[in-house]
């Protein structure tokens, strides 16, 4: 089965939102790939999202993340975001289940996403005891983020902003640079988590032989780097573009989907779907939310 790309479905909306329907007139996204040398070592893009709900109440937003490490810049009416008070730069680990929150009336948010071990290359820190968790920046960046992240909320202009934060990190990342840049480890974490976003690799065998380590020398990768384990990532990236597959009206032969993502069969495919999306495939096709 082939599986289709969801940003051609909905333009804009990035790999991994779900229900992305509902939230057509709340959300604007943007998002910037050509990340300068030698950023592009450890940062894969910058992202922003600023929303604003015609109606009197707020919006739930779900989203499938990827497996990496954010660092977001933050700010909403209502003064709150994850539990912590806004505006504030914030540290988002890796999420083992949807990624729900509640928005209030209308944000902004300016974002930086790592390379799978990309923030943990760099500061030389693993990230297992971030999964799950979101945590002011002075917690991993020095005080320095605080005034940063005044600038960064206080500018306008998006541009702006994404200048304002790779100045920063290129600050941080200058005296790193050949660590980060010779770190074996961190390179082989990158190699096989680009491989998994590979649609045609449904199992980690042939990832774990195309990098000629085993599969135990991966696990003990992500598990510092990541924050989970490389079948949870695989797993993850599968799980993504069975949604996709579904919004884009893909879902008729939930069996097919399934062997085409790599299950042993449709029984296995709704069990793991329904653990971590809250409802069962047939029920997510037909617009049911948890």
């Amino acid at each position: 089965m082939a599986l289709v790309d969801l940003r051609q479905v909905y333009p804009g909306r990035p790999r991994g939102v779900l229900w992305p329907a509902a939230g057509q007139d709340v959300f604007s996204v943007d998002r910037e790939e050509d990340i300068p040398e030698p950023l592009s070592l450890v940062v894969r893009h910058l992202w922003s999202v600023t929303w604003r709900h015609p109606g009197p109440g707020g919006h739930r937003s779900s989203v499938l993340t990827n497996p990496i490490v954010h660092l977001t810049f933050e700010d909403a009416e209502g003064g709150e975001l994850h539990g912590h008070r806004v505006p504030a730069a914030l540290v988002h680990g890796l999420v083992s289940r949807v990624f729900s929150v509640d928005l209030p009336v209308a944000g902004r948010v300016t974002g930086v996403a790592f390379h799978a071990g990309g923030l943990a290359a760099l500061l030389g820190v693993g990230m297992q005891e971030l999964t799950d968790r979101v945590v002011p920046a002075t917690e991993l960046f020095e005080e320095t983020v605080t005034r940063l992240a005044g600038q960064v909320l206080a500018e306008p202009d998006e541009a702006a902003r994404r200048r304002l934060v790779l100045d920063h990190l290129g600050e941080l990342l200058a005296p790193e640079r050949d660590r980060v840049a010779g770190d074996s480890a961190y390179a082989m974490v990158r190699e096989a988590e680009r491989l998994m976003r590979s649609r045609e690799l449904v199992t980690l065998g042939p990832i774990a032989q195309q990098l000629s380590v085993s599969t135990r020398t991966l696990q003990r990768m992500f598990a510092h780097s990541v924050g989970a384990s490389p079948l949870w990532v695989l797993r993850r990236y599968r799980l993504q573009d069975a949604a996709t597959a579904i919004d884009a009206g893909e879902g008729t032969d939930l069996a097919g989907l399934a062997v085409s993502l790599g299950f042993a069969d449709q029984a296995h495919f709704t069990r793991a779907f329904t653990q971590v999306i809250g409802v069962s495939p047939s029920r997510y096709r037909a617009g049911e939310r948890p």
